[in-house]
This record gives C-alpha cells, sequence and structure tokens, in this order.
C-alpha cells in the first residue's frame, strides 16, 4: 500500500503564492508588519525544486529615469530597502513539516549559500503561513519571529484561457 502523505507538503507547496502579510512578532508579543501595510510579493515553487520570493514595499521610491542606473542614491537606496528577494532549490522535511531554502541568490549578499528553515504551517487548501526561528528583524534590532501568510495565486490568462 502507498502512504499518500508521503509527499503532502512537497506536491501541495508546488505553484505560486502570492503574500497576504508578513509579520514580526517580538517576545513581549508586539507585532510589527516588516515591509509596511500593503506589502506585496510572491512565492514560486516550481515542480522540479525551484523557490524564488519576492517581496515589495508599497511605497518604494520610483526612478527619476526609469532605468536600471536611471535613479539618484536616494532613490537607489529607496529601491533596495524595499524589496526582498531570494531564489536558490528547496528541500521538504515532510514528517517535521519544514520547507528548506537553500539560496543561491539574495538580495542580501550574506544569505548567498546559505540555507534558510520555514516551518509549514497549512491554513486550508489555498493559504500558507511559513514561519523562521527569531532573528534581529524590524526597527530597534529586537529578536523577532517572522511569518509570512500566502494565498495560492489565481490562474488567469490575458486571453481568455483559451
Amino acid at each position: 500500500m502507498i502512504d499518500k502523505e508521503v509527499n503532502m507538503y512537497s506536491d501541495w507547496l508546488k505553484g505560486t503564492w502570492r503574500l497576504d502579510s508578513f509579520t514580526a512578532t517580538d517576545e513581549a508579543g508586539e507585532t510589527i508588519d516588516v515591509m509596511g501595510t500593503g506589502a506585496t510579493g510572491f512565492i514560486c515553487y516550481s515542480g522540479d525544486g525551484w523557490v524564488s520570493v519576492q517581496i515589495v514595499k508599497p511605497d518604494r521610491m520610483r526612478y527619476d529615469i526609469p532605468d536600471v542606473e536611471g535613479g539618484t542614491d536616494e532613490q537607489t537606496l529607496s529601491a533596495a530597502r524595499g524589496l526582498f528577494a531570494y531564489a536558490g532549490r528547496y528541500t521538504v522535511d515532510e514528517e517535521n513539516a519544514i520547507v528548506y531554502h537553500h539560496l543561491e541568490f539574495s538580495l542580501i549578499p550574506n544569505w548567498i549559500g546559505s540555507t534558510q528553515k520555514r516551518y509549514i504551517t497549512k491554513e486550508s487548501d489555498n493559504a500558507l503561513v511559513l514561519s523562521a526561528d527569531p532573528v534581529r528583524i524590524g526597527p530597534g534590532g529586537k529578536k523577532r519571529k517572522s511569518s509570512l501568510r500566502w494565498i495560492r495565486a489565481e490562474i488567469t490568462r490575458d486571453d481568455g484561457g483559451k
């Protein structure tokens, strides 16, 4: 008999998820919106073992000239601080409901080559929460436990699905 639960999380995670919230809570129970209220983003888990994450603050400063090198130093700094992104391979520990992101690319250079551990909570078939062990994140350098809530992205096509 084949155990249908063996790859429960691996199979379920595959696809694109839209960010619903990105919060972090300190030891005193104070919760902050890490990228600000209204942050947007995606996490994509491919069938061949790749993960890609992009999260953007809602109030990023626009460049004077819409080009890679078109921003002032202030605009470029705002753009970098208003973006969180990384990509690499992923593996799933089914038994402990953990997904490991093995980073090959990251906006944070120190994360390249690292493994990021995320605890999986399946709220429903279409709602996923990924949380992490406490780290220094947000204002004041406090250790906080982050929690990212994702909603499975709807499949839409400009051609009406034809």
